[in-house]
């Protein structure tokens, strides 16, 4: 039997500064919606006594605002068994223009044996 996966790899196409990580043409990243690296942090100024509103934050807030949903490590990847889902959500990174998102696919083949 044969299982497939896809996966979103981005590559970084300009050069993009955030508070904790500067972005270089060519960096490769994977999309993750629940990253929780430290790299990743969108801090705010804690004096403010207030979470960032919408626009305060970084427009690459899917589902969770605090972080860059991105990651370094291949395997900490956002894998969908659908491929229209990886095709929604490259497309929502390729729009924003710092990134281009390519979907990849990884193939698993088993077998069964009786024992």
């Amino acid at each position: 039997m044969e299982k497939k996966l896809y996966y979103i790899e981005c590559t970084c196409i300009k050069d993009c500064n955030y508070p904790n990580i500067d972005f270089h043409t060519g960096d490769i990243f994977y999309y993750t919606p629940k990253a929780t690296s430290n790299e990743m942090y969108l801090y705010w100024n804690y004096r403010e006594k207030r979470p960032p509103t919408s626009d305060e934050v970084h427009h690459y807030k899917f589902k969770y605002k605090a972080y860059l949903p991105l990651t370094r490590q291949k395997k900490n990847a956002k894998k969908w068994e659908i491929k229209r889902y990886a095709d929604f959500n490259a497309l929502l990174i390729n729009d924003l223009g710092e990134f281009n998102a390519i979907v990849k696919e990884i193939k698993i083949t088993y077998t069964e044996e009786e024992v």
